[in-house]
Formats: structure tokens, sequence, C-alpha cells
């Protein structure tokens, strides 16, 4: 896991960011990882996360519930989904990825599986890469601000080595404490995935309320949330 500390700039950047983004009540969702990349770098204040699961070990378990390197997991079990597995057996971005820990052995993600992370502090973007073949259904993540979703007709355009990811992110004015991550086909039974890579922005200073800071809290971290400054990564 890693983090990168973005600067402090000029507002302006944001608006050319969104031009032809889908936006909705600040909420700006993304299907290139480039993109998303060059927005969160320009949150004023802010602190990007990535877990790309290098720092844990081949096979080692998720539970419902468990926290690892700040974020809870919740994996909506099924007949045979019973949490998450860290594996080595696919494409990744560090060499390791999140997969689906199924009860027959599988190490991946079955078509319509989910899972949902919490973080420790609120957050104002959240982005994944799926791991998937081409042509296979749908994959997004939905958070209490909005919802982000990619096809899989063409893989994202990276430098990464081994090039079969597909993503969706999103950007938001007004944070959040959680994202599911989910997968559809459509009953076709092909929207399989595992997760290279999850990433995050924190801002500094902004962390959960005080009971009794909630009603000044209101009102000044509209303000504050709607004074965020961007700028584009050089």
């Amino acid at each position: 896991m890693k983090t990168v500390k973005p600067q402090f700039v000029l507002a302006f950047a944001f608006c050319a960011l969104i031009a032809g983004r889908d936006v909705r009540a600040g909420v700006v969702t993304f299907t290139s990882s480039s993109d998303y990349n060059a927005a969160v770098a320009g949150i004023a204040g802010g602190t990007t996360t990535v877990e790309d699961y290098n720092s844990l070990a081949t096979g080692q378990t998720i539970a419902n519930g468990s926290t690892v390197d700040g974020l809870t997991y919740q994996f909506q079990t099924t007949n045979t989904l019973t949490g998450g597995i860290i594996t080595n057996q696919f494409n990744s971005i560090s060499g390791q990825s999140l997969g689906g820990n199924q009860s027959i052995g599988a190490q991946f993600f079955f078509d319509g599986d989910q899972f949902t992370v919490t973080f420790a502090q609120p957050v104002y973007s959240v982005g994944l890469f799926f791991n998937v073949n081409l042509n296979s259904g749908t994959y997004g993540l939905t958070t209490s601000v909005g919802s982000a979703s990619t096809g899989s007709a063409s893989y994202d355009q990276n430098s990464f080595i081994h090039n079969t990811f597909v993503f969706a992110g999103l950007v938001s004015t007004t944070s959040f404490t959680s994202a599911t991550f989910f997968s559809t086909s459509g009953g076709n039974g092909t929207a399989t995935y595992n997760v290279p890579e999850i990433t995050y922005t924190t801002v500094a200073g902004i962390g959960v309320p005080e009971p009794s800071s909630l009603m000044l809290g209101g009102i000044g971290g509209t303000l504050g949330v709607a004074a965020l400054l961007f700028r584009r990564r050089v």
C-alpha cells in the first residue's frame, strides 16, 4: 500500500477535467484511470492511498468484518463466496490481488459477487481496477453520493504489463465512508473478476465529527467542501 499527497492549487483545473464527464450534484464518474488520477491529484489537501495488496501474504484470507490496511471488508456471501483471499493466480499490478474466497477452491469473484469496503475516515474519491475478460459484463461501484460503472468491450488504457483491466471511479465534493463493488452480466455468468487495486482520497483535517460538533460541522463542512481546490497532475 502506498500514499501520494497532492499539492494545493487553483480550482479551474477541475472544471477542465469534468468536461464530457458524467456529473451529478458534485460527483464526477470515470472509466479512465488516467483521467481519474488527474482529478484526484487536484484535491486540495488530499492524500490518495492505493491498496495494491502487495504487503499481504499470498493465501491470506479476509473474513467479513476484518480490517486490513485500514479498510474494513464486508462480503455478500453466497452458496460459495465465504470472504476474500489474497491471490497471485491472476493478472495484477503488484503481483497480488484481492479475489473471492470460494468454498469450491476458486480464488476469484463470481458473476454477481459483491463486497463493501468501509474507510477509516471519510473520503472524497474512490476508484477500482477489475481484472476481467473482454465482453464479459458490467463492473462498478456504489456509494452514498453516487455510482460509477464500466463495460468490458475494451480495456482501460494504461502502462501496466498486463492490460486486462477495466476501471470505475468517482470524485465527489461530498464525503462518504464506504463503497460497494459489484459485477453483473445479466445472467450469463461471465462477469468474474479479481481486484488488483483500490484507490481512495482523504482530506487533511476532515474526519468523523464529534456529536457536539455536528451542527457546526454541517455548516462549516459544507462551505469547506465547496471550496476544495483541484489541479491537474504534472
